[in-house]
């Protein structure tokens, strides 16, 4: 499939989006958001893909809502409610997905760009990356975001964040556990590939299955989530991958695991 706003590529069982509006800065609108949502859908659909990764053309990574059709917009209202719905879609499919999703920060990520970052499993940004939530800043309350960045930062620094749009670096967004890794933008590529080189040899339903985890661990009681993880526990123990990494490992060599 052809898109407008989006460059697609897969290499290695390896997907790559590139987000492709380097004129807006990469920047949401309605066409991006249903472009990026169909991609994401096909991409969780290929059991044979084993990682994602996305970052933005030009000089930024998402800037958040595009403005300019904000302000053309004759009702702001509704236009905003398709808008924030559009990247909801986005950001749920990036999060149910089991499979890891790596957001590649080249440069800006504001807004709705930042939420589309935290919705990331992995983030690796580049050292003059500029970040933050932006909304308060034009006058709107954030339209999405604002719940992993609060869990992952805390009640006061969201509020410190948010509420007074404060704009902040790459290093300091590693600071507050946001970011995993800060690059030079030289090295970005590389950085993300030896993520991806990981997640090319490591079995694909375990990694999904403890992605899955991992998310419904924010949410769930205690005694709930340990009958989870012993439920997907045994339910991952019936893979070839299981079977080849305890041979592998009574053997003492190293698994090759192929995703069944």
């Amino acid at each position: 499939m052809k898109y407008e706003t989006l460059q697609i590529s897969i290499k290695d069982d390896i997907a790559y989006i590139l987000l492709n509006r380097p004129e807006r800065l990469n920047s949401f609108d309605i066409k991006l958001g249903e472009e990026l949502y169909s991609a994401l859908k096909e991409i969780h659909k290929k059991q044979e893909i084993r990682a994602v990764v996305l970052k933005g053309t030009g000089k930024g990574f998402c800037g958040g809502g595009d403005v300019k059709e904000m302000y053309d917009a004759e009702d702001k209202s509704k236009f905003l409610s398709d808008l924030t719905k559009a990247i909801h879609r986005c950001v749920i499919e990036m999060r149910t997905m089991e499979k890891p999703v790596i957001a590649a920060v080249n440069g800006a990520a504001f807004g709705a760009g930042l939420s589309l970052a935290l919705a990331c499993d992995i983030i690796i940004a580049v050292k003059n990356a500029k970040l933050g939530t932006a909304f308060i800043g034009i006058g709107l309350a954030p339209g999405c975001g604002t719940q992993f960045f609060t869990k992952l930062v805390g009640y006061q620094k969201a509020c410190e964040y948010i509420l007074t749009s404060k704009t902040f670096t790459a290093e300091e967004a590693q600071q507050l556990g946001i970011v995993n890794k800060v690059i030079d933008a030289d090295k970005l590529d590389d950085a993300v590939e030896e993520f991806v080189s990981k997640f090319k040899k490591l079995p694909p339903i375990a990694v999904g299955k403890a992605k899955m985890l991992i998310n419904k661990s924010l949410d769930n009681d205690m005694i709930a989530h340990l009958e989870l993880e012993s439920m997907t526990a045994s339910l991952s123990a019936a893979s070839d991958d299981f079977n080849e990494g305890v041979t592998a490992f009574v053997e003492k060599r190293k698994p090759v695991f192929k995703g069944k």
